[in-house]
């Protein structure tokens, strides 16, 4: 029985990837924003209170709803302890 070598072929180049479609297509869309807070706004190390310093859009969902679609942003809110610099 003869064994034949099997031939390979080795991709050298990667494809490139189209950027910023998505963006365009969910910013047609109403949007609803849904923000995710700290409930307790303590400091674990000194017990002090803790300011808000800003808020990020973590993601963005599309939800289908009959006959319509709509944008829900998530924000996450970040905290600093203004006592313990």
């Amino acid at each position: 029985m003869e064994m034949f070598p099997v031939e390979t072929e080795e991709i050298t180049y990667k494809r490139k990837k189209s950027k910023g479609k998505r963006q365009a297509l969910i910013a047609q869309f109403d949007s609803e924003e849904v923000h995710h807070q700290v409930e307790e706004r303590i400091c674990p190390d000194c017990q002090g209170d803790l300011k808000e310093i800003g808020a990020t859009l973590q993601r963005q969902e599309l939800v289908f709803i009959p006959a319509k679609l709509k944008r829900i942003d998530h924000i996450q809110h970040a905290y600093k302890c203004q006592a313990s610099r």
